[in-house]
């Protein structure tokens, strides 16, 4: 899964730690292991 960082994220040194969070959450609450890959940048206008 492809997360999008930006604003403050994108230069955060904590973002990794952030990310490892969410991943957690995201295992426990779908039962399955997923991988968060961190994509820099702001959405596209």
């Amino acid at each position: 899964m492809l997360v999008r960082l930006s604003g403050a994220c994108v230069m955060c040194k904590l973002a990794s730690m952030t990310l490892e969070g969410i991943q957690s959450r995201m295992v426990e609450e779908l039962g399955e292991f997923v991988r968060l890959v961190p994509v820099m940048g702001g959405v596209p206008a």
